[in-house]
C-alpha cells in the first residue's frame, strides 16, 4: 500500500469514527422516553370489551404485533385473567421475546399492564373504558423509556410504529367485540385504507 492510499484509509476511517460518536452524543443527549394515545368507539358497554382485555386467551387475537410476521408462540399463566395474569410470547427460535402482565383490572374502568422485554426497561399501559351515548370509547395509552443512544436516535420511529400497532390492534379489538367472535390475527388492517 502506498503512503496516499494509507492516508487516504486514515481519513475515512477517522471520519467513519467521529461520524459514529458524533450519533453516539446526540443518541444519549435526544429523548427516548415515549407515550402513545390511540383510541376507538365500540358499540358494546364496558363489560362486553372487559371480555376480551381482561383475559390473555384473546389477545393474540387482537393486541400483538403481525402475528404472521413474528410466528410466536404465546404461553398464557394461570390465572389467565385478572391482576396477576401473565402472558410470555416467543419468537422465532423458540426464546422468550418477552411478557405482558396485568396489574390491575375493573370491568367499568379497564385494564392496566406492564410490558417486559429483555434487557429493556419495562413499559406501562392501560386500557381504559369511557361510556359514551350507545357506545365505549376504549382508550390506548402505552409509555415507556427506550434503550440509551439508539433510543434516542429512533423515539419518532418507534412511536409512530406502536401507533400504527395500536390502532390495528383496537380495530381487531372492536371487531370481535361487535361480532362476538374471532379475527384473523395475521390481518392487520390498514388505518389509511379506512380514509380511501
Amino acid at each position: 500500500m502506498n503512503r496516499s492510499t494509507t492516508r487516504v484509509a486514515q481519513i475515512v476511517v477517522g471520519v467513519l469514527l467521529f461520524t459514529a460518536l458524533l450519533l453516539a452524543g446526540l443518541g444519549a443527549l435526544l429523548p427516548r422516553t415515549w407515550h402513545v394515545e390511540q383510541s376507538i368507539m365500540i358499540n358494546a358497554p364496558p363489560a362486553a370489551v372487559h371480555r376480551y382485555v381482561s383475559d390473555l386467551h384473546y389477545w393474540s387475537e387482537w393486541a400483538q404485533w403481525n402475528q404472521a410476521e413474528l410466528a410466536p408462540k404465546n404461553q398464557v399463566g394461570t390465572p389467565s385473567a385478572g391482576a396477576g395474569a401473565a402472558l410470555t410470547w416467543y419468537g422465532r427460535g423458540g426464546k422468550a421475546s418477552g411478557e405482558v402482565r396485568i396489574t390491575s383490572s375493573d370491568p367499568e374502568r379497564g385494564v392496566s399492564f406492564e410490558n417486559r422485554a429483555p434487557d429493556t426497561e419495562p413499559s406501562k399501559a392501560r386500557l381504559s373504558y369511557v361510556p359514551r351515548p350507545g357506545v365505549t370509547e376504549v382508550l390506548w395509552r402505552d409509555e415507556g423509556r427506550l434503550p440509551p443512544i439508539v433510543g434516542g436516535l429512533f423515539l419518532d420511529l418507534f412511536q409512530q410504529r406502536l401507533g400504527k400497532h395500536m390502532t390495528s390492534g383496537l380495530e381487531r379489538l372492536k371487531e370481535l367485540v361487535e361480532l362476538g367472535g374471532r379475527v384473523d390475527p395475521r390481518v392487520v388492517p390498514d388505518p389509511e385504507a379506512a380514509g380511501d
